[in-house]
């Protein structure tokens, strides 16, 4: 009896008992059989070709190549997938439908890739649909040193109406601390960043913070056991910061109208207000002048402005730097100047000079200079004191 099991095994039948069962049907090369009966088999959606698997597709290109051509949703109402994992019920941390691994230590391997052709489609969507619980819709982790966790790409040349992005998180959540998306670095040292926005386009941003309803823009915050603020940008887009303003530049301007356009006048220009015009100024022309406005700022820490951040900025306005130190333009025409001198308008158009003749510098001072000048004319740094 053993005898007739192993003949029949040899020869592709089914042994039943004592008695064998010849096992028929059609066939192609390359798929993978199925059975249509009891003792008949016929060509299933599988595929092998060249040692890949194919499911949905004549020639695989990988291991797996699974491929859906559906329009329609499934019997149960789900979308169509060319892949669909279902986890059912696991609390085992890090469990997954789906996983992929990308175990290369160098090079660009990626764990997981998404593509989309469509418009508004999007390349990978994660999902999170649990209530409670530190959840997360994706999350991506890479050993490599030159690796990136989540690469969300979306090439120019794939049209559509609605600009599309990389990567997109969005929550749904009303109540707790809930995000979109998280950027977290654990390491305690090193310069790693959370969160790294960049921008290739001189019209791009690197960084857009928008809240609809008008709330807080943008908050700042230390861990002290509660986390601190201490930087806020309200709705009206106005700053608080506990630290106050550290910026490059050691003057206070403001952007003021000149008279004729703005090209016509360079930085370190000693101004005065334009009689003939209104709210504008222009450059310095007669020596004790009182009508000395300030100096045109080389490089301002602070510029305020008439003009709301997105307007248009007109072409005829300078900065005005009234509070600070400055280079500013200056001749030696009423004397050598020497730290300490009060500065007032020369003959010399945009150039300021030593006042000697107190009863002319009341309203007339612009200044008070940092530094000596011996030659005719030249630019020193001068302490803005209008008085």
């Amino acid at each position: 009896m053993k005898h007739i099991g192993l003949l029949a095994v040899l020869l592709g039948l089914t042994v039943v008992g004592a008695k064998a069962q010849t096992v028929t049907g059609n066939g192609t090369s390359g798929n993978l059989a199925k059975f249509t009966g009891s003792s008949t088999v016929a060509n299933s959606v599988i595929i092998e070709s060249n040692g890949n698997i194919g499911i949905g597709t004549p020639g695989p290109v990988s291991p797996l190549t699974v491929i859906n051509f559906s329009d329609s949703l499934t019997p149960q109402g789900l979308q169509p997938y060319a892949i669909y994992g279902f986890l059912n019920n696991s609390t085992i941390d890090f469990s997954a439908a789906i996983r992929g691994d990308s175990l290369a230590s160098a090079g660009g391997g990626i764990g997981v890739m998404g593509l989309t052709s469509s418009p508004d489609g999007m390349g990978l969507y994660g999902q999170m649909g649990a209530s409670t619980g530190q959840g997360f819709g994706v999350n991506g982790t890479t050993y490599s040193p030159d690796g990136i966790g989540v690469l969300g790409n979306r090439p120019n040349s794939a049209g559509g109406t609605n600009g599309g992005g990389g990567v997109r998180g969005l929550t749904s959540a009303s109540t707790g601390f809930s995000y979109g998306t998280a950027g977290v670095a654990t390491a305690n040292t090193g310069s790693s960043v959370a969160v790294f926005g960049e921008s290739w386009s001189a019209q791009g941003i690197a960084g857009l913070f928008i809240n609809r309803p008008g709330g807080d823009i943008l908050h700042g915050a230390v861990s002290q056991n509660p986390d601190k603020t201490v930087f806020r940008v309200d709705g009206h887009g106005t700053v608080f910061a506990n630290g106050g303003f550290r910026p490059f530049g050691a003057d206070f301007a403001e952007s003021v109208a000149v008279k004729g356009a703005s090209d016509l006048y360079a930085p370190g220009d000693l101004l005065v207000i334009d009689a003939e015009g209104e709210r504008r100024l222009s450059v310095s022309q007669t020596p004790y002048s009182t009508l000395v406005a300030g100096i045109y700022s080389t490089q301002p820490g602070v510029v305020a402005s008439q003009h709301r951040v997105d307007e248009a900025l007109p072409n005829n306005e300078v900065p005005l730097a009234v509070v600070g130190i400055v280079p500013c333009k200056v001749t030696a025409e009423n004397g050598p100047i020497a730290p300490g001198d009060l500065l007032v308008t020369s003959s010399t158009p945009g150039h300021a000079m030593k006042g000697t003749d107190r009863s002319r510098m009341l309203g007339a001072v612009v200044g008070k200079a940092l530094e000596p000048m011996q030659k005719e004319t030249g630019i020193i740094q001068v302490l803005v004191t209008l008085q």
